[in-house]
């Protein structure tokens, strides 16, 4: 079955939420940051990690010599890796309730009439589900199971449910640490006709679905070699740029 619409949804939520975007989001933004800290010291002038070493260390502790010439020469220290930052997610969409021909079908073999059947004119359903993701909910593994332990306690809702994203190709277990719904249009009985919705989704890497993400992105990262050329390869090797201008290639 091709995927012809994209989904927030958690079906162990109590009760599962689904929602399904009536038109492709107007804007999707993703964000990843990692954050880095400095080095201790700058190095020293002196082979001293080639010195320390043996064998194959040797040239490990040269390369390493090396690397701290450039921050001694810019008298920056280096940099180390930290720790990483969850992807987030910004989405733009838009809810309508009413009929829209000038709208064109977003789906294969089903028009914008069978979109506005399904939405039955309402939108209201709609946003009772994405407002879900934000309020808390039970956990049928952490609080609904917890009450057939020994302690038999009760417990009530703690936290808001895992929004999983399905849009396109990513598909990632996400929190929903914001929601901004703009109703834009009411009906004369001032229901909400048209809402204009933004949220935000921060990935939840606590999940299968990010190791799976992490295979995918292997995958296409392969793909990507069928798009270069061996001019690609040559540029990419360090100093190459410095080759060039000495010999004015």
């Amino acid at each position: 079955m091709a995927r012809t619409a994209g989904y927030l949804a958690n079906l162990l939520a109590v009760p599962p939420l689904i929602f399904r975007f009536q038109f492709n989001p107007e804007l999707l933004s993703e964000k990843k940051s990692f954050a880095y800290r400095e080095t201790t010291s700058f190095g020293k002038w002196a082979f001293d990690q080639t010195r320390a070493s043996s064998g194959f260390g040797n040239v490990s502790g040269a390369v390493n010599d090396l690397k701290e010439i450039g921050s001694l020469l810019v008298g920056t220290k280096a940099l180390e890796a930290d720790t990483g930052k969850p992807r987030t997610f910004a989405l733009d969409f838009a809810l309508d309730a009413r009929a829209l021909p000038d709208i064109p079908a977003q789906q294969s073999g089903e028009g914008q009439a069978a979109d506005d059947a399904r939405f039955g004119g309402r939108i209201e359903p709609s946003l009772a589900v994405l407002r879900s993701f934000m309020n808390p909910a039970w956990d049928p593994v952490n609080d609904v199971l917890a009450w057939f332990s020994a302690a038999k306690t009760f417990c009530p809702p703690a936290r808001p449910p895992v929004c999983t994203l399905k849009l396109g190709g990513i598909d990632l277990d996400c929190v929903m640490t914001d929601l901004n719904i703009k109703i834009t249009k009411f009906k004369p009985d001032l229901t909400p006709e048209r809402a204009e919705v933004s949220l935000t989704l921060n990935e939840q890497t606590a999940s299968v679905s990010t190791g799976l993400d992490v295979l995918d992105r292997l995958v296409e990262v392969g793909k990507s070699y069928g798009q270069l050329g061996l001019d690609d390869w040559v540029q990419s090797v360090p100093g190459a740029g410095l080759v060039q201008n000495i010999f004015e290639l």
